[in-house]
């Protein structure tokens, strides 16, 4: 490996007061070699208790805008942080893993590696910070070695080493005789049922029965209704079909205590490849990290405890649970492993699911990061083969309430994005072009006057054929007919797979595209689904609920989620509670607010378990779960959600008023 040296030495991060992100900038030297062949990299050491957040700008000349670059990283630790430049050019929102870092993501437009002048690398202080030093700076033609462990930060049962929480599990001893015991409860004791259908329906509230979930207005509000007919809402959790979650081990073993060996027949089913998990192979290809080893500690301690007859051990145990708690739906996503027996669970829990479509249809060419040349006739093609493989299955199942057919679109995470524009300029060949330059034609009859509206000098419409300059100044005119005709792209993105759906399943409903976030251009384009849904990051769904209500359509929410402090995770989630009790109040106040809403028909919460405390495929590591590694639920959410299930048809009638109480939050950085 050749590298080119910026800074050698160690150099603190300035101190900066309340918080303020530290910064260290860098002229890019004229001599170093620098395009999308190279790495740029440096250690870094963050010394707090949560996860380091450390950002790089890559800074052009004006007009462009930089690019920025953010990982969060092992703290107390000194990280090889590496970015490739090719990712300057922005062709995905999420970046993939190297061992030291969690979850990395681009923001910002393509820019080319070359024109960079100036770097600057930013460390923003999370909790217990006490400094940060910048270790060598340089630039590689080839990803450098990994991190070093100094000492195990992972007990055997996969929870932190020298830290405490009220629910720590502090013996494999203590585990065993819990889960035995619960499970003793599970089979000899299930309790009284709730006053429900056979489905989870409000017996109360009838419609006519169609053999199907479908949706019903009753003059006062939206529902959904149950095969049997009954009025219902979709109170769920996602993965709920999971026993733990898969983290990152080859590179990392020394992080681990006492773990088993991937070779030992015994924990098998405790181990996997990235490369058997289909949305890490959707983001990244087949890699050099898709043969690496990954290690699932819940199933470790599952195995440990129940021996071959873990994963009935598991079922048993969360069915129980989501029957005493009230929830009556699963969301099966897409991040499933090869192993996952989502069929038989799914088979012999006889719980309605929703279920997220994987592999969602691609082209050669993109316009911007995952959004398809939606023009050419390969993605036509690529949708109906999207909609025989994915929905077909699946067709004659009652259970199913509906699929969505999209999770959290790439090209929506860049907000500022106007789809119509990318088109525009994107240096590769689109079939797309060629409708727009059609529906320019009609609007302006001759180059002429659209050469006038747009203030820029277009010889004739075939030159649309071929990408423009990025950066060519346009008028407002032209600004305006790119968003008009960004919804004609946005329409065919979601209109085109969804024909294919229903050709292969006339029955169930379509929940949309489960937005990771949304603008009013994604809500004006949902009106064609049965069900629009979003994600939903927030204290309350209040506002993002009203947003859309001119949809005129039932919507859906399809994560969301609070975390407490109270936890062994270097993160806890997207939005915190200081403490768990709060974050029980938290729940029961956003669902029952949720359910107040008139076109509100459901909510799932993200999700069933903790994540792994070393990142599982794409770094994600928050402590957000219902249940722990060990497979110990957070006693304040079991009873907050068995509340809220208790008067959740209540609020859904106007009966009692939703929860309300004052929750203490955490602040967004930790």
């Amino acid at each position: 490996m050749k590298t080119y040296t910026w800074f050698e030495g160690k150099r603190p991060f300035p101190a900066q007061e309340d918080g303020a992100p530290l910064t260290l900038s860098f002229d890019r030297p004229a001599d170093c070699p620098w395009d999308e062949r190279y790495w740029f990299c440096f250690d870094v050491q963050v010394d707090q208790f949560s996860d380091a957040t450390v950002l790089v700008r890559f800074i052009p000349p004006e007009p462009e805008k930089p690019v920025v670059i953010r990982y969060q990283l092992l703290p107390g630790r000194v990280v090889p942080f590496r970015v490739c430049l090719d990712e300057l050019w922005s062709r995905r929102h999420f970046l993939p893993v190297f061992p030291g870092s969690y979850k990395g993501h681009v923001n910002g437009f393509p820019l080319d590696p070359r024109h960079v002048t100036r770097v600057e690398i930013v460390v923003q202080p999370g909790r217990d910070f006490t400094g940060a030093r910048l270790g060598r700076v340089y630039v590689a033609d080839e990803e450098p070695a990994g991190i070093t462990a100094d000492a195990p930060m992972v007990d055997e049962m996969g929870q932190l080493i020298g830290y405490e929480w009220p629910t720590k599990t502090h013996s494999v001893q203590e585990m065993e005789n819990r889960l035995r015991e619960e499970l003793r409860r599970a089979k000899e004791e299930p309790g009284a049922p709730r006053p429900v259908s056979a489905y989870g329906g409000y017996l109360q509230k009838r419609f006519e029965a169609t053999g199907w979930f479908r949706t019903q207005h009753d003059g006062q509000r939206w529902w959904l209704v149950d095969p049997d007919g009954y009025a219902f809402f979709s109170h769920g959790v996602c993965y709920g079909t999971r026993m733990g979650e898969f983290g990152w081990y080859s590179g990392m073993e020394g992080f681990y205590q006492n773990a088993p060996s991937p070779e030992d027949p015994r924990y098998a089913a405790a181990f996997t490849h990235p490369g058997c998990i289909a949305e890490y192979v959707k983001r990244h290809g087949v890699t050099k990290r898709s043969n690496e080893w990954m290690i699932n500690p819940a199933r470790v301690n599952m195995i440990r405890t129940f021996g071959e007859d873990w994963w009935e051990a598991w079922r048993q145990l969360a069915v129980s649970r989501f029957a005493r708690w009230g929830l009556n739906t699963t969301g099966v996503g897409i991040v499933n492993f090869t192993d996952e027996r989502v069929e038989d669970f799914l088979r012999l829990s006889h719980l309605p699911y929703a279920v997220t479509l994987k592999r969602f249809p691609k082209t050669e060419h993109f316009i911007f990061r995952d959004f398809p040349d939606v023009f050419s006739p390969e993605y036509a093609e690529n949708s109906a083969r999207f909609a025989q493989n994915e929905l077909a299955p699946l067709a004659n199942d009652p259970l199913l309430i509906g699929y969505f057919l999209h999770n959290e679109p790439e090209w929506m995470f860049q907000a500022d994005c106007c789809v119509a524009y990318e088109l525009l300029v994107k240096e590769e060949p689109l079939q797309s072009r060629r409708p727009m330059m059609e529906w320019l034609r009609e609007r302006y009859q001759t180059p002429e006057r659209l050469s006038q509206a747009w203030g820029v000098t277009v010889e004739s419409f075939e030159r649309l054929l071929e990408p423009m300059p990025r950066g060519l100044p346009l008028s407002e005119t032209a600004r305006q007919d790119l968003l008009e005709y960004e919804q004609v792209l946005i329409l065919a993105f979601g209109q085109i797979p969804l024909e294919a759906c229903r050709r292969v399943d006339p029955h169930h409903l379509c929940l949309g595209l489960r937005h990771g976030g949304f603008t009013e251009k994604v809500v004006d384009g949902s009106a064609i689904f049965d069900v629009f849904s979003f994600n939903c990051y927030k204290h309350s769904p209040k506002e993002m609920l009203e947003m859309t209500r001119r949809v005129n359509k039932p919507v859906l929410i399809g994560e969301w989620h609070f975390g407490g402090q109270e936890v062994g995770l270097l993160r806890t989630a997207l939005q915190s509670c200081v403490t768990q009790e709060e974050r029980g109040k938290a729940y029961r106040k956003f669902i029952e607010e949720a359910a107040a809403c008139p076109w509100c028909v459901g909510a799932h919460y993200f999700e069933y378990n903790d994540q792994s405390l070393l990142g599982r495929f794409d770094g994600e590591h928050m402590a957000h779960g219902l249940i722990d590694c060990t497979n110990r639920p957070y006693p304040p959410m079991e009873k907050a959600i068995a509340a809220a299930s208790d008067e959740l048809y209540a609020v859904l009638t106007g009966e009692k008023a939703p929860y309300s109480a004052e929750i203490q939050y955490l602040e967004p950085h930790w």
